[in-house]
């Protein structure tokens, strides 16, 4: 979690959150005092279901399960260790840590699409003509792309934090905070398309003199700290921290019932959590222990049949990779050409997992991009699969590609479902390797439609390619 933080801009705030915590805590320090801990022994036994589900994501090395695992297992062991009165003074500073995951990412295509789609529409609103290709749009003054830094997602996740926190401070109703923090959530993505307008406005209205370098990421944070400074001025008008806060039920003071625990059993409580919170770290490395790295590799076979194996060796085109494995051959029918990628972890690198890339096609600095997204159902060797497709566009022309996993033989593009399927297999249901499987072809088929033709191709080829999975073997060291 701190090496996120230290390398990603978008959750620096992760250094901040502890320190919050502690301060919150400091804060109820009057209301502390005059209870004594009574440990509530028996909360340590929700210890072994997070521990499984920690252990569980350890498998399949999903970390931000791993994290959130984590801090639930903080938050139930000060829980079970200083007992219900005290847990409940302090719930609020202890559920904050859960703002030092890392987790969001998962927005940044979404957001990306979002911003790039409603940006153009208020360009087109203003009477601007404007032509967009997947995330690519131009003006009659010059272009504009909507990259990982404008999704808007580090504008969500710095509101939500600070809003919930700012709501906590001001109000003491439960709905005012709830309505806060869903304002403080949808706020900055509207703000952050107003922004991406504004931006390109300026640009557009100077001849691209202004907005179209750095400057536009300052003028971004600028109206962001704007936007926050109207939230909580217009939250201030409703705020209630002047009232004093409602008693949490069951932590009245009563001095003759007060009575904490006694030494040996806070003492006990103490060691059980440890020893419930180290059950599942014991099982990850002395029964299951660390995934295999042995070193494969993947030869594609050859084709029988329309499809011969041709000597192209591609357009200058390759689909990211997260694994250091890879596999291409190209496949010639008439004028068409067909290519076949497979991605696989080769145990060069340590963890490296295909799964998490199947919608990724291009690079940034490549020269080609992906100028529209979508996913549909094709006929696979084992039946219909949901595949992600591309339309990408560079220098050589416009390409169609899919792509997708196979995992122990199962085929999906959905990452979640690739996870499942990996965790079965290595709790021992299942074969646990994992390729990813592209195929492209140029989007204007010579012989017809291309969409159909590559359909066409997979029928014929891929179930070569299955065969030749179901046999690859680790490699000699």
């Amino acid at each position: 979690m701190v090496y996120i933080w230290s390398r990603s801009d978008t959750f620096a705030h992760g250094f901040l959150i502890l320190p919050i915590s502690l301060w919150l805590i400091w804060t109820r320090r009057d209301l502390l005092l005059p209870i004594n801990p009574r440990p509530a022994w028996w909360v340590g036994l929700l210890l072994l279901p997070l521990g499984f589900g920690w252990l569980l994501a350890w498998l399949v090395d999903v970390a931000v399960i791993q994290q959130f695992a984590l801090v639930a297992m903080m938050i139930v062991g000060v829980w079970a260790i200083l007992g219900h009165k005290l847990g409940a003074v302090v719930a609020f500073p202890l559920f904050f840590l859960f703002f030092a995951v890392p987790i969001g990412e998962g927005l940044v295509a979404p957001m990306m699409e979002f911003t790039a789609t409603s940006t153009v529409w208020m360009i087109e609103m203003t009477g601007i003509p404007v032509y967009r290709e997947g995330l690519f749009f131009t003006l009659p003054t010059g272009s504009w792309s909507v990259v990982e830094a404008c999704s808007g997602v580090r504008y969500i996740i710095a509101s939500i934090t600070v809003g919930v926190l700012y709501a906590y401070l001001t109000y003491r109703s439960l709905t005012r905070r709830l309505l806060f923090i869903l304002v403080s959530a949808i706020m900055p993505v509207f703000a952050n398309t107003v922004r991406a307008y504004m931006i390109v406005m300026l640009g557009h209205m100077s001849d691209m003199t202004i907005a179209t370098g750095a400057d536009h990421l300052v003028y971004g944070w600028v109206f962001f700290g704007l936007v926050i400074f109207l939230l909580f001025w217009v939250g201030s008008f409703f705020r209630e921290d002047h009232l004093d806060e409602a008693p949490v039920q069951g932590t009245a003071v009563d001095r003759e019932s007060n009575a904490g625990g006694t030494n040996q059993l806070l003492l006990a409580t103490f060691i059980s959590t440890l020893l419930l919170a180290g059950v599942a770290p014991l099982l990850a490395h002395e029964v299951f222990g660390p995934a295999s790295a042995s070193r494969s590799s993947v030869r594609l076979p050859a084709a029988d049949g329309e499809f011969r194996r041709s000597g192209f060796t591609g357009w200058g085109w390759s689909a990211p990779s997260r694994v250091s494995g890879q596999s291409a051959a190209y496949f010639e029918a008439g004028e068409d050409v067909f290519g076949v990628i497979v991605q696989y972890p080769d145990g060069t690198l340590v963890g490296a997992d295909p799964i998490g890339s199947s919608a990724l096609f291009t690079r940034d600095d490549s020269g080609w991009r992906v100028t529209a997204k979508d996913k549909i159902e094709v006929e696979g060797p084992d039946g219909a699969v949901v595949v992600d497709v591309a339309q990408i566009k560079g220098r050589s022309g416009k390409l169609l590609a899919w792509s997708w996993y196979v995992v122990g033989g199962i085929s999906t593009s959905n990452d979640y479902h690739a996870k499942l399927q990996q965790t079965l297999a290595r709790l021992g249901f299942g074969d646990a390797a994992t390729y990813r499987i592209i195929v492209v072809t140029p989007l204007q088929s010579p012989l017809g439609n291309a969409p159909a033709r590559l359909q066409e191709f997979v029928a014929e080829y891929i179930p070569l390619v299955y065969q030749t999975l179901r046999q690859v073997t680790p490699a000699a060291e």
